[in-house]
């Protein structure tokens, strides 16, 4: 069915963000590596590649990491980047940030102890935005982070001029340029979709506590997921299976009984758990593997900044989930609209209150400014002046409009009502999905429904992951809103806490592409099952 059928009663939205148009220019094609990335070939990567591309802020050598035997496990010897926010403590953990300079953090995060575990070697620290603010990752200490893609028309030249997406944008970057076979990101409002979407690699954001954040320095704390990137959908699942575990030290984690529950609910679908039930003979289960799903189309993503390139890869996703035995229809999240400014209002007031611990007393940067007389001399003003000096101007802005928001006058006006409006997203998505939300009281009856027949609603949703592909790193926006609008497609998930994943999905003219899978709540192994068929 076509995709503008399904969706020929909406009308465009707009964001009104007034995005300058950007010519599609075609880039070098990568090679793929037919082999597994080992941890030397990932340094030697590294070694050629990050002066242009400045994906790394820090890494190993080969000599450092031949003294050190990775454990056994199912990840033995595969090179992994872990972004410059999570701890570590065989490096300097530093968000990007002069007001973290030099800081190194006493512990690991659960996810990189995990990783290890599982017998992945870290290669080293990558790129981000300051503090996880930004989808260019134009705002780093280190300076931008470089998309290894470029146009057909500047092979031969050294100019690497598009942005490899942000925050996560070092991440993204190194596993599109072979630095490493898998990338530990983080996804506030997209950094890793968006930054998966523009390198051409795959970008996961799991439930929201499905993996444990600690170790993960906070931006936003409601909205904070470790992501996974890497080049396959089966690359990113064997990551998220070693990694997602309970923790006790984080208190957004799932607990085992929930974990348990999700599980069960999954079960209870026959739908589903036919599809990886193949019989003799049954040709058609094998040429259509995804039949007996339901993919919704979300009518509120047809916006107005909407590409026409990323509208044909949409509807070439659509096409191809429908060869594969999928029902395409089409669903309303009338509240999706009101996600970007709900999104801006509460990560940046809950950004205000994160950020607030960065003094320069009890650890990081301190200024160094001498007061002029003994009146200047207090705390006060020390503290103010390790703050302007460690904070870049994205941060210090958004630190700014999240204390206005979170201040007595304006609390009522637009912090409250925000997460009104959060809560009603969050249903919309509930009330278009077969699987009930784990979350809710009812959902053991719900389960009981799913054993008898098949309800109504969707398994999953498909819509891109951007408005369009790679932006210039030098492009101006006509305000500072408009760039916001690069997050319109990826905020929606982190409002709800579902999982969403962006999969490679064609190029034009030479720039990747990607397409955007979320479901719901807890219902992470279907949706990388469905992404493993999608991805191209």
């Amino acid at each position: 069915m076509s995709l503008l059928f399904l969706l020929r009663s909406s009308q465009r939205i707009p964001f009104k963000s007034a995005l300058p148009q950007i010519k599609l220019l075609r880039r070098q094609q990568l090679s793929s590596h037919s082999t597994p990335l080992t941890s030397c070939q990932a340094i030697d990567s590294i070694e050629q590649s990050n002066s242009t591309l400045n994906a790394f802020v820090s890494y190993r050598t080969k000599d450092d990491i031949a003294k050190s035997e990775p454990q056994n496990g199912p990840l033995k010897g595969w090179p992994v980047g872990i972004k410059a926010n999570i701890a570590m403590t065989t490096a300097s953990t530093t968000c990007a940030s002069k007001v973290l300079e030099g800081y190194t953090s006493p512990f690991k995060a659960t996810a990189v102890e995990a990783l290890e575990k599982a017998g992945a070697v870290i290669v080293g620290k990558t790129n981000m935005d300051e503090f996880g603010m930004g989808s260019k990752n134009l705002y780093s200490k280190y300076g931008p982070a470089r998309n290894p893609f470029r146009p057909d028309d500047t092979v031969g030249t050294e100019i690497y001029d598009y942005s490899p997406g942000g925050s996560s944008g070092g991440s993204g970057a190194a596993v599109a340029a072979g630095m490493c076979r898998v990338a530990l990101g983080s996804d506030t409002g997209g950094s890793v979709r968006l930054p998966g979407a523009w390198c051409g690699i795959v970008g996961y954001k799991p439930t929201y506590g499905r993996i444990s954040r600690y170790g993960l320095v906070p931006y936003g704390s409601s909205l904070d997921t470790v992501g996974i990137m890497a080049r396959t959908v089966e690359d990113v699942l064997s990551t998220f299976k070693a990694i997602c575990i309970p923790d006790h030290r984080d208190m957004t984690c799932m607990s085992e009984s929930l974990r348990k529950r999700i599980n069960d609910m999954a079960k209870s679908r026959p739908w589903v758990n036919k599809l990886y039930e193949v019989s003799p003979g049954e040709s058609l289960e094998i040429k259509q593997p995804l039949k007996g799903m339901r993919i919704g189309i979300p009518r509120e993503c047809w916006v107005e900044e909407l590409s026409e390139p990323a509208l044909e890869s949409w509807k070439a996703g659509a096409r191809r989930l429908a060869d594969l035995g999928c029902e395409i229809v089409a669903v309303s999240l009338p509240h999706l609209p009101y996600s970007l400014p709900t999104y801006y209002t509460i990560a940046l007031a809950e950004a205000s209150s994160n950020l607030a611990r960065y003094d320069g007393i009890r650890y990081g940067r301190r200024s160094s400014e001498k007061p002029d007389d003994l009146h200047n001399c207090n705390a006060s003003n020390k503290y103010a002046n390790t703050r302007s000096e460690g904070f870049g101007v994205e941060v210090q802005r958004r630190i700014l409009l999240g204390t206005y928001v979170l201040s007595a006058q304006t609390c009522e006006q637009y912090y409250i009502p925000s997460q009104k409006i959060r809560r009603l997203i969050q249903q919309d998505f509930d009330s278009v999905f077969a699987l009930p939300n784990a979350l809710h009281a009812e959902s053991a009856l719900a389960k009981s429904r799913l054993l008898t027949s098949r309800p109504a609603g969707v398994d999953a949703l498909l819509f891109p992951t951007s408005t369009n592909t790679a932006r210039l790193l030098e492009s101006k926006e006509k305000n500072q809103a408009a760039g916001y609008v690069n997050d319109v497609m990826t905020v929606p998930a982190n409002l709800a806490g579902i999982p969403a994943i962006s999969v490679p999905a064609g190029k034009k003219n030479g720039m990747p592409l990607g397409l955007q899978l979320s479901a719901q709540y807890g219902d992470d192994e279907l949706l990388l099952r469905i992404a493993s068929h999608l991805q191209q």
